[in-house]
């Protein structure tokens, strides 16, 4: 007899670029059932189909989705407060926060990874690194030995983080980035393409350069 695996159905919340890379990673896996997207920003776009899934509507819908025996939520956008806040409402509604690691990276077996992360191809993390929950680990990026990545940090394609590096939580570090071994990022910090970090960054700031230097304080979000 042929014993048969009941999938995990889940929601992915957002419709824009990141979206498409969530659901691309998706396609990956026979486990996941996709019952559509659920997009806040965008309202009207209710009904309309996105990367050949249906766009559900709002936030609203959270209470009639669990109802129907939806457990999981995947993120599609790449803000990383709002990852860090709407990772909250969504457990309070009682989905778990699923995490996707595309087959074609490759991740230490003495690596811990959070819930809601969503890893891309390319991507190392290599021995006893922690990825915090709801981040993202962006194509071909690659985590050295003993680093820290905090909950709804974004690193970005091509990234190079060193080894023992710190990155605190809701941080984005640009495409291209290099941070250098045993430096740390403050949480809420932004780093700009192609930097390169050789001294620790302060919370709350816009770094970028070569070296990397801090050029303000900021207050938006990303």
């Amino acid at each position: 007899m042929q014993l048969t695996t009941k999938k995990i159905r889940l929601f992915v919340w957002g419709a824009s670029g990141h979206a498409r890379f969530v659901m691309n990673i998706l396609c990956f896996f026979d486990h996941f059932d996709l019952v559509g997207l659920v997009d806040d920003l965008t309202p009207d776009r209710a009904g309309q189909s996105f990367h050949g899934a249906p766009i559900l509507g709002g936030r609203e819908l959270l209470p009639e989705l669990r109802a129907q025996g939806v457990q999981g939520c995947v993120f599609g956008f790449g803000n990383c407060s709002a990852r860090l806040k709407l990772g909250e409402v969504v457990k309070t509604e009682g989905f778990n926060l699923i995490t996707l690691i595309h087959p074609g990276a490759v991740i230490a077996h003495s690596a811990t990874i959070g819930a809601g992360v969503v890893i891309g191809p390319g991507v190392v993390v290599d021995a006893d690194c922690v990825i915090g929950d709801n981040c993202i680990l962006n194509n071909n990026c690659c985590v050295s030995h003993g680093s820290r990545i905090g909950m709804g940090a974004h690193i970005c394609p091509g990234v190079t983080i060193g080894g023992d590096v710190v990155v605190g939580d809701g941080s984005w570090v640009g495409i291209g980035a290099t941070v250098m071994e045993k430096v740390s990022i403050g949480s809420g910090s932004f780093i700009g393409a192609g930097s390169l970090v050789t001294r620790s960054i302060p919370g709350g700031v816009l770094a970028y350069g070569s070296p990397a230097r801090v050029v303000r304080r900021i207050n938006s979000t990303f």
